[in-house]
């Protein structure tokens, strides 16, 4: 388990993203005390951030961004108006999992999600590389299936 004081930089994190076997990035977040950027691997790679947000001090956000493909937006488009709004109930749905928030840009129904930003905060009394494992599994499991929903309802 970590203290606010082994959050004050990335270093163990970083170490932990290694440990992995992905490769962290520095990147510059005014927003943030510091962020870290790492891709999965696989098929089906996803670009993660990791933050130390300056309003929770003493915890870190995994954060995963999907943007809808242009043809999604057009199959989207195509759809009748019970199909956007069942689009959109089964995509709350897919994202609606504990441990998990997410953000939807794009309004409701008459338009397809613009960006869906998946998080998961988690604090230093609850991390080890263990549970850092976990949360990274859980919300690439969520990007996962939220392409999944995209790819297989917009043809």
């Amino acid at each position: 388990m970590l203290t606010k004081a082994d959050l004050a930089d990335p270093t163990i994190i970083e170490g932990w993203v290694r440990d992995l076997a992905l490769t962290p990035l520095r990147r510059d977040d005014s927003n943030n005390n510091w962020r870290i950027q790492f891709q999965t691997g696989g098929a089906n790679a996803f670009t993660i951030s990791c933050v130390n947000p300056k309003t929770l001090p003493r915890a870190i956000m995994l954060i995963c961004g999907i943007v809808p493909a242009p043809e999604n937006v057009a199959a989207f488009n195509a759809l009748t108006p019970a199909q956007k709004r069942e689009f959109w109930e089964r995509l709350r749905d897919t994202l609606n999992r504990e441990s998990i928030e997410f953000q939807i840009e794009g309004t409701p129904v008459d338009e397809c999600p613009k960006t869906i930003r998946i998080t998961v905060v988690r604090f230093d009394d609850g991390l080890s590389l263990d549970s850092f494992a976990h949360t990274l599994a859980v919300i690439c499991k969520a990007g996962l299936d939220t392409a999944t929903h995209f790819n297989e309802r917009l043809k």
